[in-house]
C-alpha cells in the first residue's frame, strides 16, 4: 500500500470531539501559513518521488480553510487523487468541489442526537450532517463516501448502535471505517477483537487483502477495521520499521513536518518553499519519512500508555513475545530500529 501526503490545512475546528487526534491543532502558528502554491508544489515533489498521487486533506476541519475550494481544484488539475477528512457539517457550502474529490471520510460516531452532542460539543448538528450526506449522494452518485467511526464504550457503543450505523451507511451507499481508540488501554476502548465478533454476528466475512487494515464484506457493503499506526506498530517485531513503512507524510499548515504524532519534533520547510529550493525540499521529505529515532519513539509510546497504567493495575499496553503480559522492553525497540 502506498502512503499519501497529508496536508493539515488548518489548526481550527468547529467541533470539540474529546477523543480526536487533534491533528495540527495543538500548537499555535509560529510561521507564515502555507498557501495554495505551496501545497501544489509539495504534492508535485512528493508524487514524483513516490510515484503516487494520493493526497489527504484534513486539519482541524479542512472545510474551514479559506482557500479550500481553490486548493482542491488546483490539486486535482495537478493529478492528485484527493480524500477529504471532514465532520460533514460544512459540506453543503462546498458542493461544487466534490467533483474533484475521490473520497470523503466523514466522522460520524453515533446516530443518537444526545450522544452526538456530547461527543462533538455542538448542538443540533447531527441532522445537518445527515442532510448534507444525503444531498451529496444525490448530486454525486459515484463519489466514494466513507463513515469514520471510533467505537467507544463511553459513547454507548453496542450491537444495536452498530446496526443503526450500518443501515444508515447502506442508505447513503457509504463504506465504514472503524478505528480502535488510541491508546487501546483506555477503559472505553472497543477492541478490534470485539468488533470482529460483532461483525460475525452481523453476517460479515473477512476478505484477505495486502492492506494494513482488515476488510469485511456483506452483500456488497464494506467495513474496514484499523488501528492507530502506533498501536499496530508496537505489536510488531520492528515498531520503528513498521512506522516508517506505513505512515503518511504529514505537513502542518504552518510549514512544519511532524516526525512523530505523539511528540513535538518536526522539520521546518518554510525557507525551502519560499526559495523554491526543490533539492532541499526533497532531502527534508526523505528525512521526514524516516520518522524519529527508536529512543524518542519509546519515550512517547511509554509516556502515552503510562497515563493509563495506574488505572489498569500496571498493565501498560505493550506486548511481549515471551509472555501474555502487554509489555515491550526498550531494548526491543532499539534492536529493531
Amino acid at each position: 500500500m502506498k502512503n499519501d501526503i497529508r496536508f493539515l490545512v488548518t489548526n481550527t475546528c468547529n467541533y470539540h470531539c474529546y477523543f480526536c487526534h487533534n491533528e495540527g491543532m495543538e500548537k499555535k502558528m509560529n510561521y507564515k501559513e502555507l498557501n495554495v502554491e505551496d501545497y501544489v508544489l509539495l504534492f508535485s515533489i512528493y508524487s514524483e518521488m513516490e510515484e503516487w498521487n494520493g493526497v489527504t486533506l484534513s486539519g482541524g476541519e479542512p472545510l474551514i480553510y479559506k482557500n479550500i475550494d481553490e486548493l482542491v481544484k488546483r490539486l486535482y488539475e495537478a493529478g492528485a487523487e484527493i480524500t477529504i477528512v471532514t465532520n460533514g457539517s460544512l459540506l453543503k457550502q462546498h458542493l461544487p468541489i466534490l467533483k474533484y474529490i475521490g473520497r470523503i471520510n466523514v466522522s460520524i460516531h453515533t446516530l443518537d442526537n444526545l450522544m452526538y452532542e456530547k461527543i462533538t460539543g455542538r448542538t443540533h448538528t447531527l441532522n445537518i450532517v445527515k442532510e448534507n450526506l444525503e444531498l451529496v449522494r444525490k448530486l454525486y452518485p459515484k463519489l466514494h463516501i466513507r463513515l469514520n467511526i471510533t467505537p467507544c464504550k463511553d459513547n454507548n457503543w453496542n450491537l444495536d448502535a452498530f446496526k443503526q450505523l450500518i443501515e444508515y451507511s447502506r442508505k447513503i451507499q457509504a463504506s465504514i471505517k472503524l478505528t480502535e481508540l488510541f491508546p487501546n488501554t483506555d477503559p472505553s476502548t472497543v477492541t478490534i477483537e470485539e468488533l470482529i465478533k460483532q461483525l460475525e454476528i452481523l453476517g460479515y466475512t473477512e476478505i484477505v487483502t495486502d492492506d494494513r487494515t482488515r476488510l469485511f464484506k456483506s452483500q456488497n457493503h464494506y467495513i474496514y477495521l484499523t488501528q492507530c499506526t502506533c498501536s499496530k506498530a508496537i505489536q510488531t517485531k520492528s515498531p520503528i520499521t513498521y512506522c516508517r513503512e506505513n505512515h503518511d507524510l504529514y505537513i502542518n499548515h504552518d510549514g512544519t513536518v511532524p516526525l512523530c504524532r505523539l511528540g513535538k519534533e518536526n522539520l521546518n520547510i518554510i525557507q525551502e518553499l519560499e526559495g523554491k529550493n526543490i533539492e532541499m525540499l526533497k532531502k527534508k521529505i526523505e528525512l521526514a519519512k524516516l520518522r524519529v529515532s527508536s529512543d524518542i519513539c519509546y519515550k512517547y509510546l511509554l509516556s502515552t500508555y503510562q497515563k493509563y497504567n495506574e488505572n489498569l493495575g500496571g498493565n501498560n499496553g505493550f506486548r511481549n513475545k515471551k509472555s501474555n503480559n502487554r509489555f515491550v522492553s526498550k531494548n526491543l525497540i532499539r534492536k529493531n530500529s
